[in-house]
């Protein structure tokens, strides 16, 4: 049977990927990370979403993998950033330029990050067990 510790740390881990994506999708489709809500270059932002998920279904939900899917779906949010701010229509048709990018893909990286470090300690407290 899990810890107390592990089931915590899954459920915090659990909780803080699934408000990552929902405050991504809903900022999205408000105000929209890159211009307003309706440039296409937003579409990006989606797919990181679902990157998470596919990693999570392809993790089973298992406290390991599931930090490793959160890490990986890190790394996609924070490539997209780098991309899209240093994109030349970036600097065109976002009021917030690139740097507001920058800052808004930064804080979901480190919710992704977040999610990746309970979701390991889930698993380091599983093993102790």
């Amino acid at each position: 049977m899990p810890s107390r510790a592990g089931t915590t740390h899954y459920r915090l881990g659990l909780a803080t990927a699934i408000f990552a994506g929902l405050f991504q999708v809903w900022m999205n489709l408000a105000v929209g990370i890159v211009g307003s809500e309706d440039n296409p270059v937003n579409q990006g932002f989606f797919m990181v979403v679902a990157t998470a998920a596919a990693c999570a279904f392809t993790a089973r939900l298992k406290a390991e993998a599931m930090a490793r899917a959160m890490l990986a779906t890190a790394g996609v949010q924070a490539l997209l950033g780098a991309v899209v701010a240093t994109a030349p229509s970036t600097v065109i048709a976002d009021a917030k330029g690139p740097l507001g990018v920058v800052v808004l893909s930064g804080g979901f990286v480190g919710l992704w990050l977040l999610a990746a470090f309970f979701f390991h300690r889930s698993a380091r407290a599983a093993e102790r067990d």
